[in-house]
């Protein structure tokens, strides 16, 4: 793909988001195997117009980015006439908008090597599952094909409570409530089979249920579109960098800032530590103008979007509910933040943001935060 047609397919991906924003998801999409970037398993009635066409119009974008997902027919069918002729549909579909790709049956031989050589020639694959209760099952797939990311497409978007979209389901916290007595049949369905799916500790997939209008944003911006359904994962609380392993956390931060922290860095004294229980992320509190100050907050780049930056972040301000930050005019989590603060103000090269502090307290912490040295080796 040239430069100047990823540069335009970018630039139409900003009307979602911020170009920074979308720039490194593609990035980010760019540089994992290409098989795992999306499982996407299609609802049949998204396999009908206007749905369709909103599906095929977002494929030829992700298509010309060089992305390539693959698209599970059957898995929510029983008919396997049906399925069939879906699959068919589909992949004439993609022909005549000049997609290249691929149609596959779950029930081939050596389907997944298949599956990983068309998806890293660029090719958007068609898998026809006729058999769904086969050895090829759903679980198999998510699996095997090591997918990040697991998109039921549906008609409705998402999951609702009253006339709200609701961005994020935590399972573990899905026992009782309001929300299971609003769920529908089909609803509590889709719960039940990322449960079981989620039982699978070997694969750490992203479920989320989207439609094809608005498949762009669920991949390319931080916000989303759909409802992500997920266990939240273990966040450990502590005191002093001295209760963690040095070397791994070391490797996690370089890893997600791409640069070499300064050795005094993980002797210094903190205010308080959140860290992923696998070191994939995490946030480190000093004090700064006697304040809480976030001096780091990161989520390797392996397991973004994975929800992980939202569960270290709720476990922050549950313990910490005043605190203040900075980050970079370029940082593509720039609008995240924005929707996370109670306020911010550009200083320099940073932005300085701020939640739960007093007025008073705000011009201190713009000016600790706007010139706090570097961690960072240069």
């Amino acid at each position: 793909m040239s430069a100047a047609i990823r540069e335009t397919v970018l630039r139409s991906l900003s009307a979602i988001g911020a170009i920074e924003e979308a720039n490194f998801y593609a990035e980010l999409f760019s540089s994992q195997d290409a098989e795992r970037f999306a499982l996407i398993v299609l609802d049949p009635r998204c396999l009908k117009d206007p749905l369709l066409e909103a599906l095929i119009s977002n494929l030829r974008i992700l298509s010309d980015l060089g992305l390539s997902p693959i698209l599970l027919v059957g898995a929510l069918d029983d008919d396997r006439t049906s399925v069939k002729f879906q699959a068919q549909r589909l992949s004439k579909e993609l022909e005549q908008a000049s997609v290249k790709r691929a149609k596959l049956n779950t029930a081939s031989y050596q389907l997944i090597p298949e599956v990983r050589q068309k998806a890293r020639k660029g090719m958007v694959t068609i898998l026809e599952m006729t058999e769904r209760r086969g050895k090829m099952n759903l679980m198999t797939l998510v699996t095997e094909l090591k997918a990040k990311k697991v998109i039921f497409l549906q008609p409705s978007g998402g999951i609702t409570l009253n006339n709200k979209r609701l961005s994020n389901i935590n399972l573990d916290q899905l026992s009782a409530g309001a929300l299971l007595d609003s769920l529908s049949a089909g609803q509590m369905r889709f719960i039940a089979l990322v449960q079981e799916l989620s039982k699978n500790k070997s694969n750490r997939a992203v479920y989320v249920i989207a439609s094809p209008l608005n498949l762009l944003p669920e991949l390319f911006t931080t916000k989303g579109s759909g409802t992500m359904i997920r266990r939240a994962v273990k966040i450990k609380k502590v005191p002093t960098l001295a209760r963690l392993k040095k070397n791994e956390l070391k490797l996690s931060i370089e890893e997600a800032f791409s640069k070499s922290i300064k050795p005094i860095f993980l002797r210094s004294k903190i205010y308080k530590g959140f860290i992923e229980e696998d070191y994939r992320g995490g946030a480190i509190f000093t004090e700064l103008a006697g304040l809480p100050y976030l001096s780091k907050f990161w989520v390797t780049k392996e397991a973004r979007g994975e929800g992980i930056a939202r569960d270290i972040w709720e476990a922050m301000i549950d313990d910490i509910p005043a605190f203040f930050w900075r980050s970079r005019m370029e940082n593509p989590f720039n609008d995240w933040y924005m929707r996370a603060c109670d306020g911010m103000q550009i200083s320099g090269n940073w932005r300085v943001f701020w939640k739960g502090l007093h007025a008073p307290e705000v011009p201190g912490a713009i000016i600790a935060a706007s010139s706090a040295p570097d961690d960072f080796l240069t």
